[in-house]
């Protein structure tokens, strides 16, 4: 008799379990969504679907939308002072690639940039230049920070969803930084 109630128990739960693996699966308590935060999850949805289209393989995670980099991206950051100047060369040249603003007291711009070669050790950046590579990643738009979106200063589109060498972006920034 306990083997068949072990049995009849076994078998009521792996019925039960795939009910549940078959349910769409609930973040939160069934409580209704803000409308903020359905056009929030709406946009996330939209701007996912988007760089999924141009090859880029995003995650999304509750703090946002991120671009892992990879042995062949970096990102330079960078104070908007500078940012601004190195996308007016860059947009000059027929350079320019996706470039995204961080908001803040100190507004920030990432420029996504290739490696076309090793990052050498002795490369020097102006102080205010920092290189983000790989593992780690950027936050890309509509990811929210305590002062806002993050935005597009030059969005990705499917004629320039391309990285600029970060040889040329670093160039433009060492210029531009010297031009106070």
């Amino acid at each position: 008799m306990s083997i068949t109630t072990s049995t009849t128990a076994k078998a009521t739960s792996a019925r039960a379990a795939s009910a549940v693996s078959a349910a769409p699966v609930a973040t939160r308590p069934e409580t209704p969504q803000s409308p903020a935060r359905r056009a929030n999850d709406r946009a996330i949805g939209e701007a996912v679907a988007g760089y999924r289209l141009l090859g880029w393989q995003v995650s999304v995670t509750e703090q946002g939308v991120f671009l892992p980099l990879g042995p062949a991206t970096t990102a330079l950051a960078m104070p908007a002072r500078i940012g601004s100047r190195v996308l007016a060369d860059l947009k000059a040249r027929m350079l320019a690639g996706p470039v995204t603003v961080i908001p803040g007291p100190r507004e920030h711009w990432i420029f996504l940039a290739e490696l076309v070669a090793l990052l050498p050790t002795h490369l020097k950046a102006p102080p205010e230049v920092q290189f983000v590579r790989s593992p780690h990643r950027i936050a890309l738009p509509p990811t929210m920070t305590r002062y806002g979106s993050l935005r597009w200063a030059n969005p990705p589109s499917h004629s320039r969803h391309w990285f600029p060498p970060f040889t040329a972006v670093l160039a433009l920034a060492r210029s531009a930084s010297t031009e106070r």
